[in-house]
C-alpha cells in the first residue's frame, strides 16, 4: 500500500467514524461551510470519494448532483457503501497507476490521493462541529496535513476551495490546521 493510499484510507475512516455517529435529527444542522448543512457537507465529501473510486475503476468522473441528495435518506448507510466501494476500487491491481484528469491536471491516481487525503479529514471536523460530536482527528494526522498544506494552501484559497486563514481556537495541531484551512466553529 502506498503512503498516499494509507493516508487517504485513514481520512475516509475518520470521516466515516463521524458520519456514523451523527444523530438523525442533526443532519440539517448548519456547518461552517458557508450555506451547507452537515448533510450537504457529507454529501460533498461522499461525492468526491465516489469520484476517486470511479477514477480508480477507470470509469471517468461521476455525474455531479446536489450535495443534499448524494447520501439520500440514510446518510450513514449510503456513506459507508460509497467508502467501501471506493476502497475496493483503489485496492485493485493497477488502480493507483491510473492516469486521472484531476483539478490539478493529469496525474497518476496515487499522486492525486497524496494531495486530497486531507479532504475527508477536514470534512470530518466540519460535520462533527456542526452536530456537536467529537471529530476524532489525532494530532499526528493534523500536523502531517498542516505540514503538507502549508507550502501550497495559498494557491488553493478561493470560492469553492479553502477560505482565508482565521485565528486558531487553540494551540494544538487540530486547532491550527482547522484555522489554517479557514474554518471557524459554528458552536463558538
Amino acid at each position: 500500500m502506498s503512503e498516499s493510499l494509507r493516508n487517504y484510507t485513514r481520512g475516509i475512516y475518520m470521516l466515516d467514524a463521524v458520519v456514523q455517529r451523527v444523530p438523525a435529527e442533526q443532519w440539517d444542522a448548519p456547518s461552517c461551510c458557508e450555506g451547507w448543512t452537515a448533510r450537504e457537507t457529507a454529501g460533498h465529501a461522499a461525492w468526491l470519494i465516489r469520484n476517486v473510486g470511479s477514477l480508480a475503476a477507470d470509469a471517468g468522473p461521476t455525474a455531479e448532483q446536489p450535495e443534499a441528495e448524494v447520501l439520500g435518506n440514510d446518510p450513514a448507510a449510503a456513506f459507508r457503501t460509497i467508502a467501501a466501494e471506493t476502497l475496493r476500487a483503489l485496492d485493485q491491481e493497477g488502480a493507483l497507476q491510473q492516469i486521472a484528469q484531476t483539478p490539478f491536471g493529469e496525474m497518476p491516481l496515487d499522486n492525486f490521493l497524496g494531495v486530497v487525503w486531507v479532504d475527508p479529514m477536514i470534512h470530518a471536523w466540519d460535520i462533527a462541529d456542526a452536530v456537536g460530536i467529537a471529530h476524532g482527528i489525532d494530532d499526528a494526522s493534523a500536523q502531517q496535513a498542516f505540514d503538507q498544506l502549508s507550502p501550497v494552501l495559498d494557491n488553493l484559497r478561493g470560492p469553492g476551495m479553502f477560505a482565508d486563514e482565521v485565528e486558531a481556537a487553540g494551540d494544538d495541531p487540530v486547532a491550527r490546521l482547522i484555522a489554517f484551512t479557514g474554518r471557524s466553529s459554528v458552536r463558538a
